[in-house]
């Protein structure tokens, strides 16, 4: 009932857009894997808000959310002290949702913030060296996971650095647990969040 009292109270208190799940039937997408993508679903703000209060992250936090749907976790972020975010969608209508939401958040708090959408398919962006924590909120099947998680390897090896990757509702960890070492499990307001770091000789 909090998670989800919160979640309404973000919303009222911005104008923003970021509840209600939104099916993949609904949505046009970019690039050729919409069939191994998940629904819509919104992070929820409340344990997210605390999930960053209780990990060790790196400095100077630059997340990126794999399938940032309507921004929600773009903007958590950066209102949380994270220096900069950006999200990846392969859905324009959800993008366009995501930078509206940002617009309005930045309009009532009179400042701007470093989020950027990027409309396209995950298996093809390219991580850039200062982005340090990766969040993951089930977004889709093993497949285009074990992609990212090879673009996220690549990275690492071209420019080494502490990470911290973040997986809600880890359906399919097991890729994860190949590449990545496990260190923590949150249950936070009954969402479950679990937290690797890097595993020495795998990147």
């Amino acid at each position: 009932m909090a998670n989800r009292a919160f979640d309404c109270h973000f919303d009222f208190k911005y104008g923003t857009d970021t509840s209600n799940r939104v099916s993949l039937q609904e949505l046009t997408v970019t690039g050729a894997n919409k069939e191994r993508g998940s629904f819509y679903q919104p992070t929820m703000a409340l344990s997210f808000n605390r999930l960053l209060k209780a990990i060790p992250l790196p400095p100077e936090g630059v997340l990126v959310d794999f399938g940032c749907g309507k921004g929600r976790v773009l903007l958590l972020a950066v209102l949380g002290g994270m220096k900069k975010a950006v999200g990846i969608e392969f859905s324009p209508h959800l993008c366009r949702i995501a930078e509206s939401n940002i617009n309005l958040v930045e309009k009532t708090i009179g400042t701007r913030l470093e989020i950027t959408v990027i409309e396209g398919d995950v298996t093809d962006y390219e991580i850039e060296d200062d982005q340090n924590v990766f969040f993951f909120f089930n977004p889709f099947d093993d497949v285009i996971l074990a992609a990212v998680v090879e673009n996220m390897k690549k990275s690492l090896h071209r420019k080494p650095r502490q990470v911290a990757i973040v997986y809600y509702n880890p359906v399919h960890s097991h890729v994860m647990d190949q590449h990545f070492l496990l260190k923590n499990r949150y249950i936070i307001g009954g969402e479950e969040y679990v937290l690797y770091a890097l595993v020495d000789g795998l990147v």
